[in-house]
């Protein structure tokens, strides 16, 4: 009986690095098209390190998968970091809409 070893193979590593190199392209782009088509007149200095959560998750990416669990996680969180990273300031301005809305009244 032979056990069969967890790593990754040399050419699904390879295959995997494209992927998380995707990733992060992808990131700081939807990061530019968030910001480009919300209506936020000005982004506070503060509020940018709100970022950290989705670009943490497409760093995760950067891990080599071992099983094929892993593999579709890591896709998830690469998938799911990038539409959070272009959709924060859209929920930014909604969230800063509501609160107006409800203190105005």
């Amino acid at each position: 009986m032979t056990k069969t070893s967890l790593a990754p193979r040399p050419a699904e590593r390879q295959q995997w690095l494209q992927v998380a190199a995707l990733f992060t392209v992808l990131a700081p782009v939807a990061v530019w098209c968030g910001r480009a088509t919300s209506y936020l007149p000005g982004f506070p200095p503060g509020f940018v390190f709100l970022y950290a959560v989705p670009l943490a998750m497409v760093a995760f990416t950067w891990i080599p998968p071992r099983t094929d669990a892993q593999r579709r996680r890591r896709l998830a969180l690469g998938s799911i970091g990038c539409l959070l990273a272009f959709l924060y300031p859209h929920v930014l301005l909604v969230g800063w809409l509501t609160l107006w809305a409800f203190s105005a009244g």
